[in-house]
């Protein structure tokens, strides 16, 4: 069975080394002068490449139930055995899975070396053109070559991370064979926001909760260390969110996102709590008090948000106070974007789950297979994008394999 994957990423090297372990003849075609480029790039370099916590519902896409059961078929502990298998020691992290080397090109080299052990035909610098269906195989052409398979995996990504190969050519040629395409939009990406004012802030790291809210309701809560930018928000909370922002923002619907910058606590106790100070720092300003407990140009920001001046003391009236604590536990900004596929870790929406069958087999084209980014199924921070990978990539290529 002759075999061909598109793109030389996480999905594609996986459905290579499943498709060529059942005795394929595989051919790999990559558009870039080395395979897996967007590897090197995860977990900021460190290959968050799973999670202990996998489900589902750590997923967007119009259908979780196909998603849990592909991981029903390859979940995390076959990742974790897949890779083992490769030479690959682990080890976990609050609950992510990563080399223990902590070096991203480990995973990278392990899955090449792999390649190279199982004689797969790695062609890079050789990106696709056209597949032509041909009798009940297919014909790649890729400039002045062409080479007849039996059935083709494409693996090559979707729009996140252009420079790394995923510049959205794959939908192309999944459309070019009859397949649909949903929205698409940039996920795990930084939230351009409203405002005047955050130059003050920009590079402060803290702890927050983020809520999208909508008229009376709040929905897609997120928390972790939120990092402030001069454009808005960024950060795991802020990635988190993000796909939803950008199909609300699509949509033509305001997006509001209340932040709450002191989450360890409720109002009355930060109330309690900062009440104590002032009594206890009589001889204290605003601003002096807030930057006992929290980052100074945050303190500076919170300070022009409430219309108080930093210099100013606190009255005894406690409405300061209450100003100051609606703020901070209240922080309201308006989104306006979010960055696009350049600064985003992935591509939301793609082909619908509903056009392939359990195998990843199209069920528009037979003896095509389609895995990856490339699909609508897109997780949260956290290794899940990679299982996603290693999931679909593994189940496309045994079936592709014929076996």
């Amino acid at each position: 069975m002759k075999v061909a994957v598109i793109g030389g990423g996480a999905s594609g090297l996986t459905a290579a080394i499943s498709a060529a372990k059942q005795g394929a003849q595989v051919t790999v075609f990559e558009k870039n002068s080395r395979a897996g480029k967007k590897i090197l790039m995860t977990g900021n370099g460190k290959c968050n490449l799973s999670n202990k916590s996998l489900s589902e519902e750590y997923y967007y896409s119009g259908d979780r139930a196909f998603i849990s059961s592909a991981f029903e078929k390859f979940g995390f502990m076959d990742t974790v055995m897949f890779f083992n298998g490769l030479g690959l020691l682990l080890t976990e992290k609050n609950g992510g899975i990563y080399p223990h080397s902590e070096q991203a090109s480990s995973v990278l080299d392990a899955l090449r070396f792999e390649v190279s052990s199982l004689g797969i035909n790695l062609l890079c610098d050789k990106p696709v053109d056209e597949i032509v269906r041909s009798g009940n195989g297919f014909t790649l052409k890729s400039g002045d070559y062409k080479e007849a398979f039996d059935r083709v995996i494409i693996a090559c990504g979707g729009k996140a991370a252009p420079a790394t190969g995923s510049d959205g050519s794959g939908y192309k040629l999944a459309k070019a064979l009859g397949h649909s395409i949903l929205p698409t939009y940039p996920a795990l990406s930084g939230i351009r926001c409203e405002g005047d004012f955050w130059k003050i802030t920009s590079g402060v790291r803290c702890a927050a909760a983020l809520l999208i809210e909508n008229d009376e309701s709040g929905y897609g809560a997120s928390y972790g260390e939120l990092q402030f930018t001069d454009y808005g928000i960024s950060g795991i909370p802020a990635f988190q969110i993000s796909r939803m922002v950008a199909e609300l923002l699509d949509e033509k619907k305001t997006v509001s996102i209340d932040i709450d910058l002191f989450p360890e606590v409720d109002e009355m106790t930060l109330f309690n709590e900062l009440s104590a100070r002032i009594v206890l720092l009589q001889d204290r300003s605003v601003h002096q008090i807030l930057s006992g407990v929290m980052n100074k140009k945050l303190a500076t920001l919170i300070c022009k948000l409430s219309n108080i001046s930093q210099d100013a003391f606190f009255s005894e009236n406690c409405k300061e106070l209450s100003r100051l604590i609606s703020v901070i536990k209240h922080f309201r900004v308006h989104a306006k974007g979010v960055n696009s596929y350049e600064q985003a870790q992935c591509t939301a929406g793609g082909i619908p789950l509903s056009e392939i069958n359990g195998f990843f087999e199209s069920r528009i084209c037979k003896g095509l297979y389609l895995c990856g980014e490339i699909l609508d199924a897109d997780g949260l921070c956290g290794g899940y994008n990679l299982q996603w990978a290693w999931t679909s990539g593994h189940i496309a290529g045994e079936a592709a394999s014929g076996c």
